[in-house]
């Protein structure tokens, strides 16, 4: 199989890439989201021209061919791009394979527990019989619970860390939204 397309998809800060190949299979992949649009600009430009007609059973060779051949560029923004390629072929591969990427480097999937976030005042974590900031009881990622405008709480164990990436807006309804609490 020969890559026979590609295309980006951006939208803020994240850019998808689709490669489509000369059969009719197709993976999809994402750059970094530094700077996605220049990332963008930059695949088409100096990636896509080099990619376009090689073949995808080994993208590990593909990229380092790349990269030697723009070896000039300055920055990590070829590595970004081809970044976004790299993991569109292996969604291509995993596609074809019909199997996980996890199997495709040797790995075995396993079931990951479901991110279970809780949002409580001190009333309603009295009321369900525990005390306001004690971390909620179930499987999972335990101790992450959300304050309101505070952000996100958490009681760091060797399991729970605090990272967010989506907040509860109040002045919007409660709709979640990207970005820092503002």
């Amino acid at each position: 199989m020969k890559i026979k397309s590609i295309e980006t998809f951006f939208k803020g800060s994240i850019t998808i890439v689709r490669v489509r190949t000369d059969d009719g299979a197709e993976g999809y992949g994402q750059t970094a989201p530094f700077n996605a649009d220049i990332t963008a600009q930059v695949l088409h430009r100096q990636v896509a021209p080099r990619a376009l007609g090689a073949d995808v059973s080994d993208p590990e060779v593909l990229a380092e061919h790349i990269i030697e051949a723009e070896y000039k560029f300055p920055g990590s923004y070829v590595s970004r791009a081809v970044g976004g390629v790299d993991t569109a072929l292996w969604d291509l591969r995993g596609k074809v394979e019909k199997k996980s990427v996890c199997e495709l480097l040797g790995g075995k999937p396993r079931r990951v527990p479901r991110l279970r976030l809780e949002h409580a005042a001190g009333h309603q974590a009295r009321g369900r019989g525990r005390a306001a900031g004690s971390p909620p009881r179930h499987k999972g990622f335990p101790g992450v619970q959300g304050e309101g405008r505070q952000g996100l709480r958490a009681r760091p164990g060797p399991v729970a860390r605090a990272h967010a990436g989506a907040h509860r807006d109040g002045a919007k309804g409660g709709r979640l939204r990207r970005g820092p609490p503002g």
